[in-house]
């Protein structure tokens, strides 16, 4: 058994409707850490900026996925990938209760692109095109950040509102819910993330 194989089994599990109240808990430490967190908080005595930026885009990203798995499962659909025998299309669109689980890959789960793209085959989201876009740039952020380190990097104010207009729009039809969402990124600038029912 190679090192992979054996730390992914530490993770195997298939992935249940019980499970999205677990997922959105965590995403919503994520993403509350996310927007408040500040230059204090980085241990470094270099580039406390840089890293703080660089920590925040991550952690929007890791908030991200784990909110969009935490839908899906909340409406019952298989987030886990599908072994070789399963004969259906294999993605995102199929309802765990529909399923033979022994054609469920317990060890891995389909991908943050796969889930902002099967969105329009879960459930009726209103402006689904802003929740799309908000979700690439948190997921894009995510997969830089953990692959790459530049000195500096281009501050776009546009990227972070549209990550935060696409959560208060997801939070409110996918979840019921209200969402006051402000990534603190300029100086003075108070950072709000705020969930109500």
């Amino acid at each position: 058994m190679t090192v992979v194989k054996e730390i992914k089994n530490q993770y195997a599990r298939i992935l249940l409707k019980k499970d999205a109240r677990h997922f959105k808990s965590v995403a919503e430490h994520y993403l509350d850490v996310a927007a408040r967190l500040k230059k204090r908080d980085i241990r470094a005595s270099k580039n406390k900026l840089l890293l703080r930026n660089s920590q925040k885009r991550l952690f929007l990203g890791i908030g991200c996925e784990l909110l969009l798995k935490a839908y899906y499962l909340k409406n019952g659909y298989c987030i886990n990938k599908f072994t070789n025998e399963f004969e259906g299309k294999k993605s995102p669109i199929h309802k765990i209760s529909d399923l033979n689980l022994n054609h469920v890959n317990p060890d891995d789960s389909f991908t943050m692109g796969q889930l902002i793209d099967g969105l329009k085959n879960v459930g009726e989201l209103p402006r689904l095109h802003e929740i799309e876009r908000g979700f690439k740039i948190a997921m894009t952020f995510r997969n830089k950040e953990g692959h790459v380190s530049f000195p500096t990097h281009e501050f776009d104010d546009s990227n972070y509102s549209d990550i935060e207009s696409s959560f208060v729009t997801f939070y409110k039809h996918g979840f019921d819910e209200s969402l006051v969402f402000k990534i603190s990124m300029k100086p003075n600038e108070k950072a709000v993330f705020r969930v109500r029912k």
